[in-house]
């Protein structure tokens, strides 16, 4: 009798380790997969693994595309929203991959990883120390030449875990390319960020912008305009000389410290060297009124010159 309930306490355990994926097919290949919890509850970070990969052996169609909801909320618990959208597929010895996500907490990434042998594209959950207590779904067409939307934990509370069977975490390259071709596109936020994860303003670039034409749009006051009133007061050459000595830079342009802490306002910067230009052009036109004073004034000399000449010859 004890045997008996040995053994059926074995099958129950083997059953429910097992069944932690829960899988419902709509047609062909389009299910519906209770992917499971995350494998540790609090303070746990985990992958789910999508499909195999490509990893030197060539194998046949493998894909996810579909979407991911983790979902947590009680009444005595904050809520956590994440749904990712996942466009992935690898087969013969190509591997594609494009994910987009929607949070209130963290991003999802796409990852490659070593599985019990065997490599798999997976995506890294968005980490928060409260977990997603009501687990992920999946709805849409996948199938994999092995696991197919599994959770792993691979650390738990600071610690790594299932190490004996998950390795080699690393970043995927996302290679598709997504378009939107529109009448109009309006991006309601409010920031954006393109290649960071935390804009700091309307619209953050980390890295170069390659355009035909910037448009900035100034108010009038900003404009230096004001330089060529008669009262404004232009310090002499002697005194922006001096200034230079001391601190290195033009009077009213920040030092190559200031930009390098605080950047490069484009808008100010521009007005600053506009004005300088404005600047440079009243110093030449104060310096061409003495050019032709001092030319007058040899003209005058080289005159009195060749008539004291003149004179001399004469008077020979």
């Amino acid at each position: 009798m004890n045997k008996k309930i040995k053994l059926y306490t074995i099958l129950i355990i083997l059953v429910s380790s097992f069944s932690n994926a829960q899988v419902t097919t709509l047609a062909g290949d389009y299910k519906i997969i209770d992917i499971g919890g995350n494998g540790g509850g609090d303070y746990t970070k985990n992958l789910i693994l999508l499909h195999e990969m490509y990893n030197g052996t060539l194998i046949h169609m493998n894909n996810a595309v579909g979407i991911i909801t983790a979902f947590r909320g009680t009444a005595a618990a904050s809520g956590r929203m994440n749904i990712l959208e996942i466009n992935s597929s690898s087969s013969y010895n190509i591997t594609s991959g494009i994910i987009k996500s929607f949070d209130n907490n963290g991003i999802w990434a796409l990852k490659t990883c070593i599985y019990n042998g065997k490599k798999y594209l997976a995506v890294d959950v968005p980490y928060s120390a409260a977990y997603h207590n009501w687990g992920f779904k999946f709805s849409g067409w996948t199938v994999s030449t092995a696991e197919n939307m599994k959770s792993i934990a691979y650390q738990i509370n600071g610690v790594a875990v299932n190490t004996n069977i998950l390795s080699d975490i690393q970043d995927f390259t996302v290679n598709m390319n997504e378009t939107h071709q529109v009448n109009n596109f309006f991006i309601l936020g409010n920031k954006v960020g393109i290649g960071t994860t935390a804009p700091d303003e309307k619209l953050t670039v980390k890295g170069k912008i390659h355009t035909q034409e910037v448009k900035v749009d100034l108010l009038g006051p900003l404009v230096p305009d004001y330089v060529f009133n008669d009262n404004y007061k232009l310090k002499s050459l002697k005194e922006v000389e001096d200034y230079i000595k001391i601190n290195n830079h033009l009077p009213d342009i920040p030092s190559a410290e200031e930009i390098e802490k605080n950047g490069l306002m484009l808008a100010e910067m521009n007005m600053n060297l506009l004005k300088k230009i404005e600047e440079l052009t009243l110093y030449s036109i104060e310096q061409n009124k003495k050019i032709e004073h001092l030319q007058k004034q040899n003209e005058k000399l080289l005159d009195i010159e060749q008539r004291l000449l003149k004179i001399e010859i004469n008077s020979k």
